[in-house]
């Protein structure tokens, strides 16, 4: 996207935290930008501590007019999503900072010139997230004649949209990247009417006014739903480990994005992880990585991973794999330079030298925050459909039985990989995107007064 006036200059420091997320999510909305390490930048250096930026708070953007966004005090990594009657697990002060969080996330979006206002104040179905389960769930619903709004908090493509390369979805017999098949899903969506906003996230579910839902946006916007379709995914679990935390951005990312790993030319590169996700990122780095080192705590990938890149991966000169290993500590100053790497078949550790870490270790789903308003499992995950009537615990509030994508809450269903026994499997995320809005006429049909179509009612409005 090209701004008028030139590009917008993101400054900061490699470990800032924040500043590699704000990288990434420049990056993958292909907002033009210019990243700035203000501890290498030469001009940085020339205006030293008493300079004009002396007292900014990083990681700051600096657009084209001569105006700046500084970060929030406190830069929250994991979302939260807060209803109106639930109980929530965080304390107000980290409640506080995940706030600051989203609207500087919503103000540099709008800044940057993403859609992030919705057009209309009741809309059939709003969509929280802009994965392959939103995008599709949101392609069918607008392609039907529901008026539709899709929330995006990062960018359209979720999880998905970072895998360099997807080789067994349907349809593509030479592969598709994770931000080639979003791209396109998203356009094919929009074309038919929906609306997505980017850099926008939940604030709050409330009571609806004449409609069950209504949602605050970050911006202060508040829209009317008639159904919702819960999609929001899951992000990579936190690796614990010393030295981790201090080091993301500055050699550690989460998930393998491609701008991060196109500057691992020639170095060694650690990825962590036994799943699909793992095993196409070992494979993308090592087109230009000096050595890539998986490291699995299973004793074998075949437990997690597709066969057709345990074979590429086994094949390949620079891909070494240590099975009943993990990373244990990150280890540098300003930019990580090592790992320690507990190998559990030999009872020993080692140091091992890296430029990079790439951790990729499992799903934890996105629904901080909504513990007493949808029930979760053990693990965090959506429970829908029959599984609600498992629990004798908790009753289904109606006559009926729910629906088999509805959770406890009706009318809001839920989608893709936050969803209670979900495939972890891009196909059947848009399987049931897609299904979603099928059911959701079914609901809607429920409805008193809802039998007249959502597109004929807005007309009558």
């Amino acid at each position: 996207m090209r701004r008028p006036g030139g590009p917008a200059y993101l400054l900061g420091r490699a470990a800032t935290p924040g500043a590699a997320e704000t990288r990434q999510f420049l990056s993958r909305n292909r907002v033009e930008f210019r990243w700035v390490d203000v501890d290498d930048d030469p001009l940085m250096r020339l205006l030293g501590d008493h300079g004009p930026l002396a007292d900014v708070r990083l990681p700051c953007v600096l657009f084209p007019d001569g105006s700046l966004l500084e970060g929030p005090e406190r830069f929250m990594r994991t979302r939260f999503v807060p209803h109106h009657d639930a109980t929530p697990s965080v304390s107000s002060e980290d409640q506080r900072a995940h706030l600051e969080t989203k609207r500087f996330k919503h103000e540099l979006a709008t800044r940057m010139s993403l859609t992030t206002k919705p057009q209309f104040d009741l809309y059939d179905v709003a969509i929280l997230g802009a994965g392959p389960a939103g995008l599709t769930a949101a392609l069918y619903a607008a392609s039907e004649g529901l008026r539709t709004i899709v929330v995006e908090a990062l960018a359209p493509g979720g999880q998905a949209g970072t895998s360099a390369r997807i080789e067994n979805y349907p349809g593509f017999p030479n592969g598709v990247s994770g931000s080639e098949l979003a791209t396109d899903i998203h356009a094919q969506a929009s074309r038919l009417g929906a609306e997505v906003l980017v850099g926008v996230e939940l604030v709050h579910s409330l009571p609806g006014k004449g409609v069950p839902f209504e949602f605050e946006l970050t911006g202060g916007a508040t829209v009317g739903t008639r159904a919702a379709v819960a999609a929001n995914g899951v992000h990579y679990r936190r690796l614990e480990a010393r030295g981790v935390d201090e080091l993301i951005g500055a050699g550690v990312h989460y998930g393998a994005f491609p701008s991060e790993a196109a500057l691992c030319r020639n170095c060694d590169v650690i990825v962590v992880g036994g799943a699909n996700s793992a095993g196409q990122a070992a494979l993308h780095l090592a087109d230009v990585a000096r050595s890539v080192t998986v490291v699995c705590r299973s004793d074998s990938l075949d437990r997690g991973m597709s066969r057709y890149l345990v074979d590429r991966i086994e094949a390949h000169d620079r891909i070494r794999v240590r099975n009943r290993a993990e990373v244990v500590e990150a280890r540098g100053d300003e930019r990580l330079g090592s790992v320690v790497i507990r190998d559990q078949s030999r009872d020993e550790e080692i140091e091992a030298g890296a430029d990079a870490l790439f951790v990729m270790i499992g799903a934890e789903p996105m629904t901080a925050g909504v513990e007493g308003w949808l029930r979760r499992d053990d693990h965090g995950f959506l429970v829908t459909g029959p599984d609600l009537l498992a629990d004798a615990q908790h009753a289904w509030p109606l006559d009926r039985a729910p629906l088999h994508l509805e959770s406890s809450q009706p009318g809001l269903f839920v989608a893709g990989d936050v969803r209670h026994g979900s495939i972890k499997r891009v196909a059947s995320a848009v399987g049931e995107g897609a299904m979603a809005v099928a059911l959701i006429h079914q609901y809607l049909n429920t409805l008193d007064g809802s039998r007249q179509s959502g597109a004929d009612r807005h007309r009558c409005g």
